[in-house]
């Protein structure tokens, strides 16, 4: 068990002064693996005791214990310290990946679809959502974001098999995003999923899917962040291919009259 568990396990042990031990060890995690116990109290202002009694309310036998677990996190834990550049090459690849794609049918399905509205499932994917509505909106293409949850019933009951969804999901797998997918599906009405690259239920259920690699590093305190930019990125690569694809459409019904 980690001492953030312990922490939380044994939480209505603590007073202040303990929280205050716990505040600084949580920040100081490594320096701490070298203190001795007057050290620590030290740093904290209180006296030993009450060092050794804040790792006894643990559960643990007293403060050699409570380095021992310290130790133990920070070797479990492998932080990737060049997550700048782990980050950057796998933007350069996977934009690359998205260059080559084939974007026909997706586009097809934008061009013959009566009405788009997009829908996002969380802060970023909405703010994607109104980044496709801008970007689309300069190419003469004017889509509809619903905005929120209470939108999704008024949305579905004008919606036709002629209409097109475009639907934006980090996971694809939320309780409510299988149920709005399953919803369209019923209906018949024509959607398009946008996820990160892995199997979920949405990409399934969806007529056509798009896909971004999501890359995730360690920066430590035991922290994953997951930087998800290449949504936008997608939404730019997917207006110039369907900027193409407008413009060859119209070519070819011109050169049938």
């Amino acid at each position: 068990m980690r001492i953030d568990e312990l922490i939380n396990a044994h939480y209505d042990k603590l007073n202040q002064n303990d929280l205050h031990i716990w505040k600084y060890i949580y920040s100081n995690k490594k320096e701490c693996c070298g203190l001795t116990i007057d050290d620590l109290a030290g740093k904290c202002n209180v006296s030993r005791t009450t060092i050794l009694r804040f790792a006894q309310k643990l559960s643990l036998k007293g403060y050699s214990e409570l380095k021992v677990y310290l130790k133990w996190e920070m070797t479990e834990e492998i932080i990737d310290e060049n997550f700048v550049e782990i980050v950057c090459n796998e933007f350069k690849s996977s934009i690359d990946e998205m260059k080559k794609r084939d974007y026909s049918k997706v586009c097809e399905m934008i061009y013959e679809s009566r009405r788009v509205f997009i829908y996002g499932t969380g802060a970023v994917q909405k703010s994607v959502a109104q980044e496709v509505k801008r970007i689309f909106l300069s190419g003469k293409e004017c889509f509809a974001v619903i905005d929120g949850i209470a939108e999704i019933d008024l949305t579905l009951d004008t919606m036709t098999s002629n209409d097109l969804m475009i639907v934006i999901s980090l996971s694809g797998e939320s309780s409510h995003i299988r149920g709005f997918a399953k919803q369209l599906s019923i209906r018949n009405i024509p959607f398009i999923s946008v996820t990160k690259l892995k199997n979920n239920e949405l990409a399934k259920l969806s007529k056509e899917s798009l896909y971004i690699n999501t890359s995730v590093v360690n920066i430590g305190n035991s922290v994953e962040y997951e930087a998800v930019n290449l949504f936008f990125i997608l939404v730019e690569i997917l207006f110039l291919k369907y900027i193409m694809y407008k413009n060859n459409r119209k070519l070819e019904e011109v050169n049938k009259l």
